[in-house]
């Protein structure tokens, strides 16, 4: 039986290249999760029911890809989703999910409306159609903050505002902020947290460590393997890969003017975040000052003095 290595010792060093894609890449997050494929829809399934646990009355069994031909608003905006899906849970009951992992101007008021979206396209013709309406749920993965809290997943629905009662279940958010998400993982760690990980530093491993060990994550880490991509899926890949990091590097020469005033925020909320999270691995023992500090953004000489300070 092969022995996992340690957290540290699966972190790509240097010089050396991950074996995984980037599942925030289109091409490989479909690739990782293909509803039409066996092992990815188990992937997939794995995923739904991991992220929505906390909404979902039942358990979801069986996933395929929605029929997005109706596109009641005519924009073409308006349909980017990475997956639009049914899905069935254990009851037989129908689901409609949106999943979204694009950066999007007024995020909030767009995940409205594609929930507003799912559920006209459920209407049928006539005047039988008795309003039956699924549960529409969309989910949205984004890398950069969104909330000014330091939660990275937010959760909505309909509330009665006087006893915060769920009013209707028609419509479901799930919006998760990886920017939030800190490059620290444990055994212990909830599936959610390890997805989380997943979709934001599996291309900084070069292994899978001890501490995602789990059977669900071995089938996703082969599912996500660039060496599973044929010649033409690997250029398409490269090329959406060079295009997002375009597209932050110009994000950041149009700030570039006010970087004093936005990074002096930005390095002040972080910089105790990040220190929390020092805090954690040096009690953990498993990371030394240099692999802490990398991790952290700290500099050495901080995560020294916070050591000394724990260990005090």
């Amino acid at each position: 039986m092969k022995v996992r290595k340690s957290f540290k010792d699966c972190i790509v060093k240097p010089g050396e290249t991950s074996p995984y894609a980037n599942l925030l890449v289109d091409l490989a997050f479909k690739k990782a999760f293909d509803p039409d494929k066996p092992t990815s829809r188990n992937n997939l399934i794995n995923l739904l029911n991991d992220l929505l646990e906390p909404q979902l009355k039942r358990p979801i069994k069986n996933v395929w890809t929605r029929s997005v031909a109706k596109n009641l608003s005519g924009s073409k905006a308006s349909r980017t989703a990475i997956f639009d899906l049914h899905c069935k849970d254990d009851l037989g009951n129908l689901i409609e999910i949106e999943v979204q992992i694009r950066e999007m101007k007024n995020f909030v008021k767009r995940l409205a409306f594609y929930a507003s979206e799912m559920v006209v396209n459920q209407a049928e013709p006539g005047d039988d159609w008795s309003f039956d309406v699924q549960p529409a749920y969309v989910i949205a993965l984004t890398r950069f903050s969104v909330f000014p809290d330091e939660r990275a997943v937010h959760r909505a629905t309909v509330i009665d505002m006087e006893s915060g009662e769920q009013l209707v279940d028609t419509y479901n958010f799930t919006a998760i902020e990886l920017s939030k998400v800190p490059f620290f993982i444990e055994k212990t760690s909830s599936d959610l947290s390890k997805w989380l990980f997943f979709f934001r530093y599996l291309n900084r491993l070069k292994e899978l460590p001890e501490e995602l060990d789990d059977g669900k994550f071995k089938d996703l880490t082969e599912s996500a393997k660039v060496s599973n991509f044929n010649k033409k899926e690997f250029e398409a890949y490269r090329n959406m890969y060079h295009k997002v990091w375009d597209h932050n590097a110009l994000r950041d020469g149009f700030f570039k003017e006010f970087a004093d005033d936005v990074n002096a925020k930005i390095e002040e909320r972080i910089s105790g975040r990040n220190r929390e999270f020092a805090k954690k691995m040096i009690v953990l023992g498993k990371l030394s000052n240099e692999e802490i500090a990398a991790a952290t953004d700290l500099s050495l000489e901080d995560v020294v003095v916070l050591r000394s300070q724990l260990e005090a």
